[in-house]
Protein backbone atom coordinates (compact mmCIF):
# COMPACT_ATOMS: atom_id res chain seq x y z
CA UNK A 1 0.00 0.00 0.00
CA UNK A 2 1.50 3.64 -1.05
CA UNK A 3 1.99 6.42 1.78
CA UNK A 4 -0.85 8.40 -0.38
CA UNK A 5 -3.05 5.39 0.12
CA UNK A 6 -2.06 5.13 3.76
CA UNK A 7 -3.10 8.69 4.53
CA UNK A 8 -6.10 8.23 2.56
CA UNK A 9 -7.58 5.63 4.40
CA UNK A 10 -5.95 7.35 8.08
CA UNK A 11 -8.16 9.95 7.14
CA UNK A 12 -11.45 8.16 6.02
CA UNK A 13 -10.89 6.10 8.88
CA UNK A 14 -10.54 9.59 11.43
CA UNK A 15 -13.87 11.11 9.43
CA UNK A 16 -15.80 7.95 10.32
CA UNK A 17 -15.38 8.04 14.47
CA UNK A 18 -16.69 11.64 14.75
CA UNK A 19 -19.90 12.11 15.83
CA UNK A 20 -22.86 13.36 13.47
CA UNK A 21 -23.70 16.83 14.27
CA UNK A 22 -27.56 16.89 14.87
CA UNK A 23 -29.25 20.62 14.77
CA UNK A 24 -30.78 22.08 17.73
CA UNK A 25 -32.82 24.53 18.96
CA UNK A 26 -32.15 27.16 21.99
CA UNK A 27 -35.94 27.92 23.56
CA UNK A 28 -34.69 30.39 26.47
CA UNK A 29 -32.24 28.54 28.78
CA UNK A 30 -33.72 24.96 27.02
CA UNK A 31 -31.73 23.11 23.93
CA UNK A 32 -34.03 20.90 21.67
CA UNK A 33 -32.30 18.33 19.73
CA UNK A 34 -33.47 16.44 16.46
CA UNK A 35 -34.42 12.92 17.99
CA UNK A 36 -36.72 14.44 20.70
CA UNK A 37 -40.51 13.63 20.99
CA UNK A 38 -42.72 16.69 20.48
CA UNK A 39 -44.07 16.74 23.51
CA UNK A 40 -40.72 17.29 24.65
CA UNK A 41 -40.18 20.30 22.52
CA UNK A 42 -43.86 21.83 23.36
CA UNK A 43 -42.60 21.19 27.31
CA UNK A 44 -38.96 23.32 26.35
CA UNK A 45 -40.40 25.79 23.71
CA UNK A 46 -44.36 26.36 24.58
CA UNK A 47 -46.50 26.13 21.73
CA UNK A 48 -45.82 27.12 18.35
CA UNK A 49 -46.92 30.03 16.42
CA UNK A 50 -47.80 27.89 13.66
CA UNK A 51 -48.84 24.36 13.19
CA UNK A 52 -49.76 21.99 10.21
CA UNK A 53 -50.48 18.72 10.77
CA UNK A 54 -51.15 15.98 8.06
CA UNK A 55 -52.50 12.59 8.85
CA UNK A 56 -51.39 9.55 7.39
CA UNK A 57 -52.31 9.03 3.94
CA UNK A 58 -53.95 5.76 4.48
CA UNK A 59 -56.56 4.77 6.17
CA UNK A 60 -55.19 1.53 7.34
CA UNK A 61 -52.85 3.10 9.12
CA UNK A 62 -49.92 2.36 6.70
CA UNK A 63 -48.71 5.91 6.81
CA UNK A 64 -47.02 8.40 9.11
CA UNK A 65 -48.63 11.53 10.81
CA UNK A 66 -46.12 14.79 9.50
CA UNK A 67 -46.21 17.97 11.36
CA UNK A 68 -44.60 21.21 10.32
CA UNK A 69 -43.98 24.30 13.02
CA UNK A 70 -43.08 27.05 12.96
CA UNK A 71 -41.41 29.57 15.90
CA UNK A 72 -40.60 33.00 15.28
CA UNK A 73 -39.35 35.35 13.82
CA UNK A 74 -37.40 35.63 17.30
CA UNK A 75 -34.47 37.46 16.61
CA UNK A 76 -34.80 37.80 12.95
CA UNK A 77 -35.17 33.99 12.34
CA UNK A 78 -37.81 31.56 11.76
CA UNK A 79 -37.39 27.89 12.77
CA UNK A 80 -39.19 25.27 11.42
CA UNK A 81 -39.29 21.90 12.78
CA UNK A 82 -40.52 18.78 11.05
CA UNK A 83 -42.01 15.68 12.87
CA UNK A 84 -42.65 12.37 11.72
CA UNK A 85 -45.34 10.53 13.91
CA UNK A 86 -44.25 12.72 16.50
CA UNK A 87 -40.47 12.39 16.73
CA UNK A 88 -38.70 15.69 15.84
CA UNK A 89 -36.14 14.82 12.28
CA UNK A 90 -35.55 18.21 11.21
CA UNK A 91 -34.59 21.47 11.96
CA UNK A 92 -33.99 24.34 9.92
CA UNK A 93 -34.36 28.35 10.35
CA UNK A 94 -34.18 30.92 7.85
CA UNK A 95 -33.72 34.35 8.06
CA UNK A 96 -36.98 36.77 7.82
Amino acid sequence: MSIVSRCVLGSVLTLSLLPVAEASMRCGTALVYEGERSVEVLRKCGEPDQREVTPPSSPQGGGVTVEQWMYGPRNGVYRYLRFLDGKLVEIRGERG
